[in-house]
């Protein structure tokens, strides 16, 4: 059966071949810029220092890394990142090249910029349900922009890209700003709402006092089950898991504006080469982490887990 969202922990299950065979890398994460037109407090990536000067990824520079990291093995791409993707000034003719390849690639965007593009999905980061609130948590006035433009993509696409699934997201801090988003935001025609939690440094949101993780757990399966294209992120299910290794890490590859390659996407500040390194899936593969200043939950969480049951031994496996 086929879920009709993006959001699921069992994605592994697709890549069996690559489970117990070569690891080669599923999935890209690709940075187009290093800035953007929002400023969200709890954006991961104004926790670290990046580069002084803004910069955009160039269209040349973007096909030869895109048909370098095909020939790695990788699927898809997303374009998302520590800036604002559509803001790249070749963004129109890279989407293009994606879709003349038949490249699979979605987008993870603030949506202040409407853009008519046919990726396999469309993730907008909205989080607000009014301009005050919007302008709290994003740091801009453009609540409205973004519930005109999403309007304008879902007619859009009706003709010209209805296999896009179109998601708007949530930051869950608490169940009254998950009610109140849900209100404002219920009547827009998309495929589905996300509520995903706060990720933080080794979970230390979710292990302060006074958080609402339970209750906000409760609330969005209550709002789910009277509304189908309501998600609870499967990372709510993986608050308090903290893996000891990343055993999946070869499953994704996350490339900076400038081509280099990060450990994952949340940690950008830590380079182990460039995409176009002869070696650079050998020094992937050797980079250490630690795993103590990673985030909890983590979309890799699952796909670690998964992994790690594959590849446990076990005893007496001819007895089913």
């Amino acid at each position: 059966m086929k879920r009709v969202t993006n959001i699921a922990e069992d994605k592994m299950l697709c890549h069996l071949d690559r489970v117990v065979g070569e690891h080669k890398p599923i999935t890209a994460d690709v940075f187009l810029t290093n800035y953007c037109n929002n400023k969200c407090p709890y954006c991961t990536y104004r926790r670290w220092e990046l580069d002084s000067g803004s910069y955009a990824m160039k269209f040349e520079d973007f096909v030869q890394y895109a048909e370098r990291l095909r020939s790695l093995g990788v699927l898809g791409m997303i374009f998302s990142g520590g800036g604002e993707p559509t803001l790249c000034p070749d963004f129109g003719r890279i989407t293009a090249w994606m879709e003349e390849q038949q490249f699979h690639y979605g987008i993870n965007t603030n949506f202040n910029n409407l853009v008519l593009f046919r990726p396999d999905y469309l993730k907008v980061s909205l989080d607000a349900w009014d301009e005050d609130s919007y302008e709290s948590i994003r740091g801009v006035r453009k609540y409205g922009r973004v519930l005109d433009n999403i309007r304008s993509y879902v007619e859009w696409k009706k003709e010209n890209s209805p296999d896009t699934t179109v998601g708007v997201q949530c930051l869950a801090r608490s169940t009254e700003n998950v009610s109140r988003f849900y209100e404002a935001n219920r009547h827009l025609d998309v495929d589905y709402f996300s509520f995903r939690p706060v990720e933080s440094t080794a979970g230390k949101f979710y292990g302060s006092e006074g958080n609402e993780g339970q209750k906000v757990i409760e609330l969005i399966q209550n709002l789910a089950a009277s509304d189908s294209r309501v998600v609870l992120n499967f990372k709510w299910n993986l608050l308090k898991r903290r893996e000891k290794d990343c055993t999946a890490q070869w499953a994704q590859i996350a490339m900076n504006e400038h081509g280099e390659v990060m450990y994952c996407c949340h940690k950008p500040y830590q380079i182990v080469g460039h995409v176009m390194d002869p070696d650079i899936m050998e020094k992937k593969a050797k980079a250490g982490t630690d795993m103590a200043m990673c985030d909890i939950p983590c979309r890799m969480t699952a796909p670690n887990m998964f992994v790690s049951q594959v590849q446990c031994e076990r005893k007496d496996v001819y007895f089913i």
